[in-house]
C-alpha cells in the first residue's frame, strides 16, 4: 500500500448577510389648528348743522355804505357825468349868448333862468334790495359696518415615507487551501542524509 505523502486541507468562504427590508414609515399629523378673529359691529355718525349765509353787500349798497373800490368806482362815474352835464349846460348857455335871447330877452334874464333852474328829484325807497339768504340743509351720514368673525384654519397633512430595503454582507473569512508534505525529505545524492548509512558490500 503506497502511503499518501501529500495532505490538502482547504477552507471554504464564510460570510455574514444582514439584510434590512424596505418599510413604509406613516407619520400622523396634529389635530387640525384654527386662528379666529373677531371683529366688533361698528357704527359711525357723522352730523352737519344747518348753514345760513346772509350776503347784505347789495343792501348796504343802496343805503350808501359801499366798499373802497364800490366808492372809487362810483365817484369816478359821478365825476364823468357831472362833467358831461356841466359841459352840455355850458354849451347851452354859450349857443343861447350867442344867438341873442329869443323874444325879445335879455342875456340878463337868460343867465336868471339858468341860475334858477332846480335839478330834478325822483323819490327812493331805501334799502332798495334785501339781502342775499342761501342756506344749506342739514345732513347726516351713517356708516354702519357689520361684525364679522375670521376663522384661518391650519390644516395638517399625514406624512408617508418610503425607506429602501439595504443588503449587507460582511466576508468573516477567505477561501483558502493548504498543501501539507507527510512524507520525509528527500536528498540527492542520498549520502547527503544525515541518517544515511552505506550499504554492506
Amino acid at each position: 500500500m503506497m502511503q499518501q505523502l501529500l495532505q490538502i486541507t482547504s477552507t471554504p468562504i464564510e460570510y455574514q448577510l444582514k439584510i434590512e427590508p424596505a418599510r413604509l414609515e406613516f407619520n400622523q399629523a396634529d389635530n387640525p389648528k384654527g386662528d379666529i378673529s373677531q371683529q366688533t359691529v361698528r357704527l359711525n355718525l357723522a352730523s352737519q348743522n344747518t348753514k345760513v349765509r346772509l350776503d347784505t353787500m347789495d343792501m348796504r349798497r343802496s343805503l350808501g355804505f359801499q366798499t373802497n373800490m364800490d366808492r372809487a368806482y362810483a365817484g369816478a362815474q359821478a365825476g364823468r357825468s357831472n362833467f358831461q352835464e356841466f359841459l352840455a349846460e355850458q354849451t347851452r348857455t354859450a349857443n343861447a349868448l350867442a344867438n341873442g335871447a329869443p323874444d325879445g330877452l335879455k342875456i340878463a334874464d337868460v343867465m336868471r333862468q339858468r341860475m334858477l333852474e332846480q335839478p330834478q328829484s325822483y323819490t327812493v325807497f331805501l334799502p332798495s334790495t334785501g339781502p342775499d339768504i342761501s342756506w344749506v340743509p342739514a345732513e347726516l351720514n351713517i356708516d354702519y359696518q357689520p361684525g364679522q368673525v375670521s376663522m384661518d384654519w391650519q390644516t395638517m397633512r399625514n406624512v408617508m415615507e418610503y425607506v429602501p430595503g439595504k443588503y449587507h454582507m460582511e466576508i468573516v473569512q477567505y477561501p483558502k487551501v493548504e498543501v501539507e508534505y507527510l512524507g520525509e525529505p528527500q536528498y540527492i545524492p542520498r549520502s547527503a542524509d544525515p541518517n544515511y548509512v552505506e550499504p554492506a558490500e
